[in-house]
């Protein structure tokens, strides 16, 4: 097969892959009754540690407009909470909460399940390479189209 073919094959599916996937995930549950699920990147943003709005909003790759408004949303939900910058007392910035560490808990929790179910009929060394195949085209796209690094998508 050519590799133009080949390259069209890919583009095609990855297409209806992310439509399958936006599909399945508006059948789940929210894990918040009070938080959109698009704000579910913010929320893994901050798991690592807390951070300013602006390295939030790019490491989230959205507009700071976008991010300060799911941030302001999470903060009156009680996920994230406003500590002062140690390095620039002027700033501040967000971390989660408890009860935010314990929702970006869950939410792990969840997804693994869905997809461990997704692939309960394949074998692991199947699983690992495809997993392995994410991961190298995920990092391919980063390379070649973001500026900043990507923390953990949603």
């Amino acid at each position: 097969m050519p590799r133009s073919d080949v390259s069209d094959r890919l583009a095609t599916e990855m297409v209806r892959t992310v439509k399958v996937l936006r599909a399945a995930a508006a059948t789940l549950p929210r894990l918040h009754e009070a938080v959109d699920p698009l704000s579910h990147p913010v929320l893994f943003a901050l798991a690592p540690g807390p951070m300013r709005v602006s390295d939030l909003a790019a490491a989230v790759h959205n507009d700071l407009s976008t991010v300060s408004r799911q941030a302001s949303m999470l903060v009156h939900h009680g996920l994230v909470t406003k500590i002062n910058d140690p390095a620039d007392g002027r700033a501040q910035l967000l971390e989660l909460s408890p009860e935010g560490v314990d929702l970006v808990q869950q939410a792990r929790r969840s997804r693994a399940e869905v997809f461990s179910q997704l692939v309960q009929d394949w074998d692991d060394a199947d699983i690992r390479r495809f997993t392995d195949y994410l991961d190298a085209f995920a990092d391919s796209v980063q390379r070649r189209h973001l500026v900043h690094p990507v923390g953990e998508p949603q």
